[in-house]
């Protein structure tokens, strides 16, 4: 007997799902391309799963209907706002976009576009190792003529003049930056001298789209390269000036490097996290404003850790982070210090205990950070560092401390008072036994122990 096996039966890989692509696009007689990231990715050996296609003459929803019927996949999907079709499935997306050629009004990133051969699609994109493309039976197609070269020397170049470039698509100075970060690419001579020339054309953008392009950068596996770029590019002027402040700061003791250079070396010493990474880039921001020389020549940054808690925060607002997003980073920023700070010997089980409560969910990051900011510096010991975490999980056995709350509630203290009318006294009494939990005198949860606690100290009523 025979057994039908359908395609979406088989396990699916890119090759497979290729195949099926150019059988489509024969099928329908459509002149159709493998382009940019896809051909990029796959020719660096990373796996891709987003495969990008270039469709001459036709905007290719055809073959992505037959790849969904093929595949048992949801139909395409046409965004017409991008002049995309897309379909997914299988772990896979497979986009399409019909070649085009483009030109652009200097007041505006939307071009005036109609549709384009090959070489006219290729030549107004980005990078050269963007714009290789890849027949569906596998040859490689190099219009520009540079792009396999830039691979192999891992080279970021623009196709045409970069200044015509980034003037068409200002964002792409920002992808140039990103690309570094995830590639570990370098720019090719006089890039970023063309970006800072085109710099000031950036302000079109989004806020939100210069952000996305921060987080993309901020988690990926380079992100000090990236960083660098935008700094070299003049990007940090025009959209982060208080990073472009750090730049040159000089800060001696045990530092090795300016404000900038340090936190770029912080960043890259967290994990790919965008909260970890984001305070680790901000940890310092608020440096240049406090900084001062005493009259013994030290530099002296006297509370740039709660300025740049402030600061962090304007500046996340202003590109439209979550508010999430905004209240973690601006806690790690301003608490950074305090893991570094530590003294095993002078530091009592309440000041670890406030600690805890104080950073509350965000500890490991916390402890992340400060490690990070230790070895980024010439003062690479972290060893007081790993005995305060250990404490702390001492300390905080099962969470008491850093989810604390008063073990009696508003209407028990009201009760206690004597029936005193409620107010915002209410809540100052509550902080101060938060405060009596922390410093020992009050065990975590034990509402009797708070109850006597309280009636020794009566006066907190009354103020």
């Amino acid at each position: 007997m025979t057994v039908e096996v359908r395609e979406h039966q088989l396990p699916l890989t890119d090759d497979r799902l290729i195949e099926a692509i150019a059988d489509a696009a024969a099928a329908a007689r459509i002149e159709t391309y493998l382009v940019g990231g896809f051909v990029r990715d796959r020719l660096l050996g990373r796996e891709v799963k987003d495969i990008d296609l270039l469709a001459v003459g036709d905007d290719g929803t055809r073959v992505l209907a037959d790849i969904a019927r093929r595949f048992d996949w949801a139909p395409p999907q046409r965004f017409e706002r991008f002049g995309t079709g897309q379909v997914r499935g299988g772990g896979f997306v497979v986009e399409v976009v019909r070649a085009r050629a483009e030109s652009y009004d200097a007041s505006s990133r939307k071009p005036d576009v109609r549709p384009g051969t090959l070489a006219e699609d290729i030549w107004r994109r980005d990078f050269t190792v963007n714009a290789l493309c890849q027949t569906l039976d596998g040859r490689i197609i190099d219009v520009t003529g540079r792009g396999l070269d830039d691979l192999r020397h891992h080279v970021l170049r623009t196709p045409l003049d970069p200044e015509q470039t980034f003037s068409e698509d200002p964002l792409r100075m920002f992808r140039a930056a990103r690309f570094a970060a995830q590639l570990g690419f370098t720019t090719a001579p006089g890039l970023t001298a063309a970006m800072s020339r085109m710099a000031r054309r950036s302000e079109i953008l989004s806020a939100e789209r210069v952000a996305e392009e921060l987080r993309r950068l901020l988690t990926s596996e380079h992100p000090r390269a990236g960083l660098e770029v935008l700094r070299d590019g003049g990007l940090l002027a025009v959209w982060l000036p208080e990073l472009e402040s750090m730049v040159g700061v000089e800060q001696g003791g045990f530092h090795i490097y300016d404000v900038f250079d340090h936190s770029a070396h912080t960043v890259a010493g967290v994990s790919p996290d965008l909260l970890t990474r984001l305070a680790a880039l901000l940890h310092d921001v608020g440096k240049p404003p406090t900084h001062a020389i005493d009259e013994h020549g030290k530099h002296t940054f006297y509370d740039h850790a709660g300025v740049g808690a402030t600061m962090a925060t304007d500046l996340l607002s202003r590109l439209r982070f979550s508010n999430e997003e905004i209240a973690a980073t601006a806690l790690l920023v301003r608490h950074h210090l305090r893991p570094i700070q530590y003294q095993p010997k002078g530091w009592g089980d309440a000041a670890v205990r406030r600690l805890v409560r104080d950073i509350g969910d965000q500890r490991n990051r916390l402890l992340e950070l400060a490690r990070a900011d230790t070895h980024a510096s010439s003062f690479p010991d972290t060893d007081a560092i790993d005995e305060l975490e250990q404490r702390m999980a001492r300390l905080d056995a099962g969470g008491a401390v850093s989810h604390l709350r008063a073990p009696v509630d508003g209407n028990e203290i009201v009760r206690l008072a004597g029936g005193r009318r409620p107010g915002p006294w209410v809540g100052r009494v509550q902080r101060a036994v938060e405060e009596a939990v922390i410093d020992g005198a009050v065990p975590p949860g034990d509402a009797d122990a708070a109850r006597r606690w309280l009636e020794e100290h009566r006066d907190l009523f009354e103020g």
